[in-house]
C-alpha cells in the first residue's frame, strides 16, 4: 500500500465561532476509496481536533483499534473504526456515509437528554485525512508509472448539518458583529445568545434548559422586576 499523506480541512460555514450539530459526513471519490482515513471535528472555533469516524482494512495495524460498527454504552462519545468502504472495488464514483449516531445505543431514547451525545454532534470544522492508498500492490515495482498511477480524487463532499441552538430555534440569521458577518440563532422561546443557550433578560424565573421533542422549556418572566422596571421607566417618562 502506498502510505501517501493527504489532509484535507472542510469549513462548515464561512461565520467564525458558530457550531452546527451534525448529522451526516458523506465523501464521493473519483479515484478508488482509500485503503485507510479518518473523520475528524473541532467542536469550537479553534478548539483541538477530535477523532470523529476512522476507515481501514486493518483498523488494529493501522489505528490501534478495533474493527466494529457499533459503540460501547459506556464508549458512545469514542469514534469508531471499520473496514467498511475499505475495498478497492469500485475503481471510481465509490461513496463513504458516516452517520454520526449510527451504532449509539442511547439515540432511541435518549438523545434529547444526553448531553454527552449532544456534544458528539457538535462540530464547528470537519476535517478528512488521507492516510493510505487503495492499490493493486504493483508499487513493489516501484516504477515511475505505476505510482503515477495511483491518486486520491475527491468528486463531492456533503455535509448534513444544522445550526447548534439547543433546539430553542429553528433557523439562523447573519449578524454585523466586530467588523464582520456572523451566524447566530434565531431564538425563540425567551431565550438568548448566539446558540440559545441561556434565558433571556427579565425571563429568569426558571433555570435555562434544553428544549426537547416534547418540551419546549420555555424561559418565564420574573414577573417583580419586570414590574419594577416599567415603573421605573414611567417614572421617568412623567419627569422628563
Amino acid at each position: 500500500m502506498l502510505s501517501n499523506l493527504l489532509a484535507i480541512a472542510i469549513k462548515l460555514q464561512a461565520y467564525a465561532e458558530k457550531a452546527y450539530d451534525i448529522t451526516y459526513v458523506q465523501v464521493r471519490f473519483h479515484s478508488p476509496r482509500p485503503e485507510s482515513f479518518a473523520i475528524y471535528k473541532r467542536s469550537s472555533e479553534n478548539g483541538p481536533w477530535i477523532p470523529f469516524q476512522f476507515y481501514s482494512g486493518d483498523c488494529r495495524l493501522m489505528y490501534g483499534m478495533e474493527d466494529r460498527v457499533t459503540a460501547l454504552e459506556s464508549e458512545e462519545t469514542t469514534a469508531l473504526c471499520t473496514s467498511a468502504y475499505s475495498d478497492i472495488s469500485p475503481l471510481t464514483d465509490g461513496i463513504v456515509a458516516f452517520a454520526t449516531l449510527e451504532g449509539r445505543a442511547s439515540l432511541g431514547y435518549s438523545f434529547d437528554y444526553n448531553p454527552a451525545l449532544q456534544e458528539w454532534v457538535t462540530a464547528t470544522d470537519i476535517r478528512i485525512v488521507l492516510n493510505r492508498m487503495n492499490t493493486f500492490g504493483d508499487e513493489v515495482l516501484q516504477s515511475e508509472n505505476v505510482l503515477r498511477s495511483y491518486y486520491y480524487a475527491i468528486s463531492e463532499i456533503a455535509v448534513g448539518a444544522r445550526c447548534k441552538c439547543n433546539g430553542h430555534a429553528s433557523s439562523c440569521h447573519s449578524i454585523w458583529r466586530n467588523g464582520e458577518v456572523r451566524k447566530v440563532c434565531k431564538c425563540e422561546h425567551d431565550t438568548a445568545g448566539d446558540d440559545c443557550e441561556r434565558c433571556d433578560d427579565f425571563y429568569q424565573e426558571t433555570p435555562w434548559r434544553r428544549a426537547t421533542a416534547t418540551d419546549a422549556a420555555i424561559c418565564n418572566l420574573i414577573v417583580q422586576d419586570f414590574v419594577q422596571l416599567l415603573f421605573i421607566k414611567m417614572f421617568y417618562e412623567v419627569n422628563a
